[in-house]
């Protein structure tokens, strides 16, 4: 994970979010690749959860799991674990949790958790 700097410093960085789609036909009835595309990218705040944050994510892999915190924006609401993930870094997450924070759509929590390639 880039030498281990995943802990903020205070400073955001830059992710992207992805949305999965599925394969589809075209209009010759041959299968189109499922595929990723980039839907929002911005910057936000990205630390390791620690502690009583890794049991209550329940992860197994609790080294691996970060946590993004992003400002709130419309695109956001769309945002479902299976269908998205983030990249960042040069490496993938996969999303696990989204939270609007007390629904006052101000700040966007998301868990998520680094996939080994």
């Amino acid at each position: 994970m880039n030498g281990g700097q995943m802990i903020s410093n205070g400073r955001p960085y830059e992710i992207t979010i992805e949305k999965w789609y599925p394969a589809e036909k075209d209009e010759d009835g041959f299968e189109i690749w499922e595929r990723w595309e980039p839907y929002y990218t911005n910057y936000a705040y990205v630390n390791s959860l620690t502690g009583n944050e890794r049991w209550q994510a329940a992860q197994i892999a609790a080294d691996r799991t970060v946590r993004f915190v992003l400002r709130w924006h419309k695109q956001l609401e769309e945002v479902k674990p299976k269908y998205y993930r983030i990249i960042f870094a040069g490496n993938i997450f996969t999303i696990t949790f989204v939270d609007n924070v007390q629904y006052k759509n101000e700040t966007v929590k998301i868990d998520a958790l680094e996939v080994e390639v």
